[in-house]
């Protein structure tokens, strides 16, 4: 007997004698020889008044099998999508093989963006350069091809190819997504992800790996969803007009006896993993695959029900680690033991993909530019870790320290934009003083999460000014107002400090008079590095303070205190209480994160500072 599957149209009805509803039929197993259906498959809801918990704007899944629209919310509507044209770029070089070598000139490498870190009249093989197209989402690649074949031709097919697939509502201005002009809904991206997953598997499959080397470089996955279950595939972008974007592919367990793969479409969301990790729960929660009669089905019924949850109301789960620098003997190390593959020193670190916001410091710049000014120790990591770091899962970094100006203020820029680049916040530096002044906002489950970093350690000569950038010094004169000013911004603040004497194991008075004061002027949290060591941590008054969290990542050999940091836990609740998990990290003789020694989560108790006496005059 030979089988074919049929799509047919959806629609939303209900099924008699189940409390699941039907979403009508979407693909029927015919008998060929006697023209008779054999079997029926649907997808079924079990509560069709549940809507999952995204706040894109759009979004579109389907059944990349069968084609079928499993669930969509303005569809039809048409965003700038970003870095997801790579996705047609990808395509249309597949489609036009060719072989050869691809020069990268001036006026390609003067595209926006520095991810690839390719150099001027370099030349790489047509047939590797989409691995930094699609691992680091190389603005340059993406130019470069195009150029290969004449921008003009190149951006002609892409626009081809939609009509081709009837991407109706889908036009390209350039091959980067950079162009506000390149639009799409996500009814299209669905059509074309599934074209690719259905002709070039490969694509997808690239977009899995967490590096790729060659003779001359090694390009690091920027993923958000590499570590996550069942995951097959895909491509995210950003810009400040798409907001993020992501197509993301999946194999989720939604029949009985197999998975389905699926394909997940977001336009203008502001926090994509969140989205998509929230419609993947909805999906193996509300959604099976099956016949009609699987309704009253023990395997049906066995699905962990979806629950329509207010996410505003879930708690926030933050990670703050110690010191990262990944230069010198780690640089070293990672040469010689992974073959400079960067991602491989986060390989069991996937603890941090549970967590909504991960925080550390970074120790230097990651950046080709700039001069060596000859400190003691002069810290310049090689800029391809920033997207090893966004791969692991790191979302915003302090970029107040003493190590940040050791090659000058080219390299100190370049590592921003690089960070911007990769979509890693930062904070206690910026391209000028008002910059750096200003927290850096991460919203999550409805809270505003407010970051200021300073350094209390210098160097002075980096210091932020109306016109050069540079880091916030706790020397400024309006230390107080600048935390005050903040908390205004956010519901929760949270100041780092690179503050301290080094490689000791107890607060000093300098130490605890910032802390303090920014306490008193309204932040939440206190998170600071420097001493390479952990130190104590405190609650004052109605805010908690983790005086140093060692180190991160370090070549810091000489003793186990500096081999090891805190990986601090904090979840604060949606009533306000917070909880407190104090876990320790140990470093490998490779420098690797390795060992973690999970501490007791335990509910901080705050002290309500009391009021001041009033003395009254007789």
């Amino acid at each position: 007997m030979i089988i074919i599957t049929l799509p047919l149209v959806l629609n939303y009805i209900f099924t008699e004698n189940s409390a699941y509803k039907k979403i009508d039929n979407q693909a029927q197993v015919i008998n060929m020889l006697t023209g008779e259906i054999t079997e029926q498959y649907f997808y079924f809801s079990k509560n069709n008044n549940l809507k999952p918990k995204v706040k894109a704007d759009a979004y579109t899944v389907g059944d990349l099998d069968t084609g079928e629209i499993i669930i969509s919310q303005n569809g039809d509507k048409v965003y700038p999508i970003a870095s997801l044209s790579k996705l047609m770029t990808a395509t249309i070089t597949k489609e036009n093989p060719k072989e050869g070598l691809i020069t990268f000139n001036k006026k390609i490498l003067a595209t926006e963006g520095e991810n690839g870190n390719f150099r001027q009249n370099e030349k790489i093989d047509i047939k590797e350069i989409l691995y930094p197209l699609l691992l680091e989402s190389s603005n340059d690649a993406g130019e470069a091809i195009a150029g290969y074949f004449g921008r003009d031709v190149f951006l002609q097919k892409m626009n081809e190819k939609t009509k081709e697939l009837k991407m109706n509502s889908t036009s390209f201005a350039d091959p980067t997504g950079l162009s506000a002009k390149n639009l799409s809904n996500t009814k299209d991206l669905f059509k074309l992800t599934k074209y690719i997953k259905d002709t070039y598997p490969e694509l997808l499959q690239i977009t899995t790996e967490k590096s790729y080397k060659n003779k001359n470089h090694i390009w690091f996955s920027n993923n958000q969803f590499l570590n996550n279950e069942g995951y097959l595939g895909g491509k995210s972008g950003y810009t400040d007009k798409a907001e993020q974007t992501v197509v993301s592919t999946f194999s989720l367990p939604l029949g009985e006896k197999s998975s389905r793969n699926i394909a997940i479409a977001l336009l203008s969301s502001p926090d994509r993993r969140k989205d998509v990790e929230n419609m993947v729960k909805y999906l193996k929660g509300n959604i099976y695959y099956g016949e009609e009669k699987d309704a009253n089905q023990n395997w049906v019924k066995a699905k962990a029900p979806a629950e329509d949850v207010d996410y505003n109301g879930e708690p926030v789960e933050i990670a703050f680690l110690g010191d990262m620098m990944l230069d010198r003997g780690v640089r070293s190390s990672v040469n010689k033991n992974y073959n400079g593959d960067y991602s491989k020193l986060f390989s069991k670190m996937g603890i941090l993909k549970n967590f909504d916001i991960v925080f550390a410091n970074l120790e230097g710049t990651a950046s080709d530019q700039g001069k060596d000014i000859r400190n003691l120790y002069s810290f310049r990591m090689d800029p391809s870790v920033i997207p090893a770091l966004r791969g692991a899962g790191i979302d915003i970094l302090s970029m107040a320290n003493n190590h940040v100006g050791d090659w000058g203020r080219d390299a100190y820029v370049d590592t921003l934009a690089r960070l911007k680049e990769n979509e890693i916040a930062y904070t206690g530096g910026g391209q000028n003083i008002e910059e750096a002044k200003q927290p850096t906002i991460i919203e999550k489950n409805g809270k505003k999460i407010g970051f200021l970093g300073f350094s209390d350690v210098g160097p002075t000569y980096m210091k932020a000014t109306e016109n050069e950038a540079g880091v916030l010094l706790a020397s400024n004169p309006d230390f107080d107002t600048i935390i005050r000013n903040a908390k205004k911004q956010v519901d929760y603040l949270i100041v780092s400090f690179h503050f301290g004497d080094e490689y000791k194991t107890k607060h000093n008075e300098r130490q605890e008079t910032l802390a303090h004061r920014a306490i008193d002027n309204g932040a939440k949290i206190v998170v600071g590095h420097h001493p390479h060591v952990i130190q104590d941590t405190e609650v004052y008054n109605n805010g908690y303070i983790a005086y140093s969290l060692g180190n991160f990542i370090f070549d810091q050999y000489f003793s186990s205190a500096t081999m090891e940091g805190m990986l601090l836990k904090l979840k604060i609740n949606a009533d306000g209480s917070m909880t407190a998990q104090k876990n320790t990290v140990k470093l490998n003789r490779v420098f690797q994160p390795d060992n973690i020694i999970r501490g007791k989560e335990e509910k901080i108790k705050f002290v309500t500072p009391k009021p001041p006496t009033k003395i009254i005059s007789q």
